[in-house]
């Protein structure tokens, strides 16, 4: 049975007519934060340097997923090095592990766009991302402002991958802003309406920034990031646990290679 619809019908309660609740209204274009947010975020773009960092995904499998108390059985581990070169992320040498593959997808689950591709499309205008519900928290130590936000279809920049297929949902999610540097901290990430014809009916994704030293400067990025999904009709779930390690400055003359192993924590 589907859910109850909205409706905009005022409802009489003991007598008193009460009219149906607005949803809250949308803020970014004329919120301080959010415009501050999105400065910060264009200089640092503009600032970042060319990288190469190595990327670790653990990928586990649970075969009757049930919120707090699933199973999670260790599949895999694919490893990648990730270079940002002029503003785009490539992925190059993935392997799974240890052995090379060109479409790491093809034994599960496997996403992109953890990285500045992600801040940067919540961020962007052309998102036409809708901030709303700010309230004051603490993570990581440090007082911060927390937003909820939606993003719909047609703007989504988020690709997911899965079984040979791959689509671009709407999404909503939480987003962490630091009262002091307007520097993201956290971005929560999870799917809307995916098409019954993909394998998948829930995806989500988080991502957490910290200060990493590269040459001789420290930047805000991602350390740490995890993604869930689950397959349509079946209780088959799989999360992704991502580190990102060994941050370097990328030059024409910077060698790639990688180790099959898990980094120490």
């Amino acid at each position: 049975m589907p859910a109850q619809r909205p409706s905009l019908s005022a409802e009489d309660v003991n007598g008193v007519t009460r009219t149906p609740a607005a949803p809250p209204p949308p803020t970014g274009g004329d919120d301080p934060v959010i415009d501050q947010t999105r400065e910060v975020a264009a200089s640092f773009t503009q600032t970042l340097p060319n990288y190469i960092v190595k990327q670790f995904t653990t990928r586990y499998v649970s075969q009757a997923a049930n919120r707090g108390r699933t199973a999670w059985q260790a599949l895999d581990l694919v490893t990648s090095d990730l270079v940002y070169l002029d503003g785009k992320e490539n992925y190059l040498n993935i392997m799974v592990n240890g052995r090379a593959t060109k479409d790491a997808s093809q034994n599960g689950s496997w996403s992109e766009g953890e990285f500045a591709s992600s801040l940067n499309a919540l961020l962007s205008r052309f998102s036409n991302t809708e901030f709303h519900n700010k309230r004051p928290v603490t993570i990581v130590n440090r007082p911060a402002y927390k937003y909820d936000y939606s993003i719909e279809q047609p703007r989504s920049a988020w690709r997911i991958e899965t079984e040979g297929q791959s689509y671009q949902p709407g999404y909503d999610g939480s987003i962490w802003i630091d009262k002091e540097t307007y520097r993201v901290l956290r971005i929560e990430m999870a799917a809307r309406n995916l098409p019954r014809s993909f394998p998948i009916d829930t995806t989500e994704s988080s991502l957490d920034y910290d200060f990493v030293l590269i040459g001789d400067q420290k930047y805000l990025l991602p350390v740490h990031s995890e993604s869930l999904s689950c397959w349509r009709g079946t209780s088959q779930c799989s999360r992704n646990v991502i580190d990102f390690r060994n941050y370097k400055k990328y030059t024409a003359d910077s060698s790639i290679t990688f180790e099959s192993t898990v980094p120490d924590k």
